[in-house]
């Protein structure tokens, strides 16, 4: 039995030792493909897969902001032709830049209550490289904005009538200026909110029309010019230019033109780039030249309106100078003009009603339009004259025997004399 025990003891060591021999073959044989597996080789997107936090600080590019803005600045608005009204007063504007007629071209423009064809004459006008100047509307703006379409060069004032536009209040001293100011502004405010389009439609609002009337004290007129003052802050306030005063033909008076010159009315117009109308011509059958650039001086050669032996005074006012090329109907803007000339204070002028004389037959048609020519000619010795205006086109009721529509019209008419200019 001990002999037995002894074989099986031999048997099992040699099994054992066996066992380790063929273990340790076999890991020699896999060990390359265990180290295979245990150390997989980088690749390129092995990085990526890393937490970015184990990223170095430095590799972070420089371009990633460090903090999200919390507001985008604001996008730029295209420019308009006309800016939003201005919250505040902005500082004055230079005086914009008008329409020069070519050399020896009319100034003749138009004056419109309805619209009687004025479109259709400014498109002419402009095919023949002869647009309106100026064209003046009253009231009804719709007509206006067609011929600003079809004639973009062309200058427009807008006039709307109210109870106020005389601006009688001012014959009382004690009428508040500032707040009469916001009266005479309301009605050009409330057509704008009412109808933004006519900020480009219309260029200039005049102001008032035909103020006073004449004959009343220096000191009136004074307060006339503080009045419009004001109304241009506010029109300034508002993006807006006007056409100031608009007084009626054979006023102010000499003495009236100083005392509103020396307001500073006009240097606070130059500023604000707004403009001067008035009214000026002749009636009935009344020559065109009346009164014009006749001289009647004393001896010392001052002005007089005595009796020289000369021809009826004229070339002056009473208490002006007497002044070439001036009179006291038509070019009697040269007495207010002498003053801002003086002054540095000259502001574009647009002779916003004219009266040829003459009638208004249409079988005194060529003598009518010989009449408007030499007035043409007489403004074209001034660069700071605009245009004029003949009174009227499309009358209302009331100004029926005054339309000047026939004059305008055919090979004879106006639009066929400013294309021969």
């Amino acid at each position: 039995m001990f002999k037995r025990r002894r074989s099986i003891n031999v048997m099992g060591c040699s099994l054992f030792i066996g066992a380790i021999l063929v273990t340790l073959i076999v890991l020699f044989l896999i060990r390359p493909w265990i180290s295979d597996v245990a150390s997989p080789q980088p690749t390129a997107s092995s990085a990526v897969m890393l937490p970015p936090a184990t990223l170095p600080a430095e590799t972070v590019p420089a371009l990633i902001p460090t903090a999200i803005p919390t507001a985008l600045p604001p996008t730029p608005v295209p420019p308009t032709a006309t800016p939003p009204p201005a919250a505040t007063t902005p500082p004055p504007s230079p005086a914009p830049s008008l329409p020069s007629p070519p050399a020896g071209g009319s100034k003749l423009g138009v004056h419109g209550i309805w619209s009687d064809g004025i479109p259709a004459f400014a498109q002419t006008a402009v095919e023949a490289g002869v647009p309106f100047p100026v064209v003046k509307a009253v009231d009804d703006f719709s007509w206006l904005k067609e011929v600003k379409r079809v004639s973009p060069e062309t200058v427009t004032v807008g006039r709307l009538t109210h109870e106020h536009e005389s601006a009688s209040l001012v014959n009382n001293p004690d009428t508040d200026l500032e707040g009469y100011a916001r009266v005479l502004m309301a009605p050009i405010l409330a057509a704008l909110d009412n109808d933004p389009a006519l900020r480009q439609a219309v260029t200039y609002w005049e102001l008032t029309n035909e103020p006073l009337g004449g004959g009343v004290p220096a000191e009136t007129y004074a307060r006339l010019a503080q009045l419009t003052i004001h109304c241009m802050d506010i029109a300034e306030a508002n993006g807006l230019k006007l056409a100031i005063f608009g007084f009626n033909a054979g006023t102010p008076e000499w003495a009236d033109l100083v005392a509103i010159v020396e307001t500073g009315v006009f240097a606070r117009a130059k500023a604000g780039g707004h403009i001067l109308t008035l009214h000026e011509g002749v009636f009935g059958d009344d020559p065109i030249d009346k009164w014009w650039n006749v001289h009647s001086v004393d001896g010392a050669g001052n002005p007089s309106t005595q009796d020289t032996g000369m021809s009826a005074p004229g070339g002056w006012i009473p208490g002006g100078p007497v002044l070439e090329g001036a009179g006291a109907l038509c070019m009697r803007f040269r007495f207010l003009y002498h003053l801002l000339e003086e002054r540095d204070e000259v502001v574009p002028l647009f002779v916003s009603e004219f009266y040829a004389g003459g009638g208004y037959d249409p079988a005194n048609k060529p003598d009518v339009i010989a009449r408007m020519a030499w007035y043409d000619a007489q403004l074209g010795a001034y660069d700071y004259v605009m245009g004029f205006a003949p009174f009227t086109l499309g009358p209302t009721d009331g100004w029926a025997g005054q339309d000047y529509g026939p004059f305008y019209e055919g090979q004879d008419g106006l639009v066929a004399y400013m294309m021969g200019r």
